[in-house]
């Protein structure tokens, strides 16, 4: 069974850098999961006058309104056959504030008919968009996101998101940029930092509730 980014990708998986492929190619038939710990440099973004907006979107791990330098940072994924069949992986982040603990949980499958990545995001799904995923010439992956949907219903006129992720050799860890823009607002969230990885033994009973989350 190929990973969903090998689907995506196809011949230009093998241009990823040996790491990157090794994180980006787990799938439900590796029976793993992937433990990463680390700190974001900076996390920015947000005028301050409506960053208490934001922590509408904390509950369901959508967004956060925090921000702040050198903040401890977990990363877990998960790759496994969904009911329908279907090839998901999800993405649980934390990041550790002095007087919070914030997430950004999203699961991915593969879509065979637009023959793209859709990212469902939260702990809800309530929003969705379809991911763009390429190689750079160093071998890391580029990501963006367009065509945010509502429960796939209907489109909005939201932030979209950029994330470029390569391996560093001398840190022997991967490097991840994440940068969420709105149109008109600019930039809500970005953040940026060093990522340690470990890959883990996982059985079914480890995948967090919600099936995807």
């Amino acid at each position: 069974m190929k990973s969903i980014f090998q689907q995506a990708l196809g011949e230009k998986f093998n241009q990823l850098h040996p790491e990157i492929q090794k994180k980006f190619g787990i799938s439900s038939q590796d029976k793993i999961m992937i433990l990463g710990q680390g700190r974001m440099t900076e996390i920015r973004g947000t005028p301050l006058l409506l960053r208490p907006f934001l922590h509408i979107g904390s509950k369901d791990h959508l967004i956060f309104a925090e921000r702040g330098k050198n903040i401890p940072f977990t990363l877990e994924n998960y790759a496994y056959a969904d009911e329908q069949g279907r090839e998901v992986i999800s993405y649980i982040r934390r990041f550790f504030f002095p007087y919070a603990i914030r997430g950004l949980d999203a699961a991915m499958y593969y879509d065979e008919e637009k023959q793209m990545i859709v990212d469902e995001l939260g702990k809800s799904a309530s929003l969705s968009s379809v991911l763009d995923v390429d190689v750079t010439k160093e071998g890391g992956i580029l990501i963006h996101s367009h065509e945010m949907n509502v429960k796939n219903s209907y489109k909005i006129n939201g932030p979209l998101t950029s994330l470029y992720e390569h391996y560093d050799e001398q840190e022997q860890a991967f490097r991840i940029h994440v940068h969420v823009e709105h149109p008109i607002l600019g930039t809500i969230l970005m953040y940026e930092g060093l990522v340690h990885i470990e890959f883990l033994p996982m059985t079914y009973s480890y995948i967090p509730e919600r099936g995807i989350l």
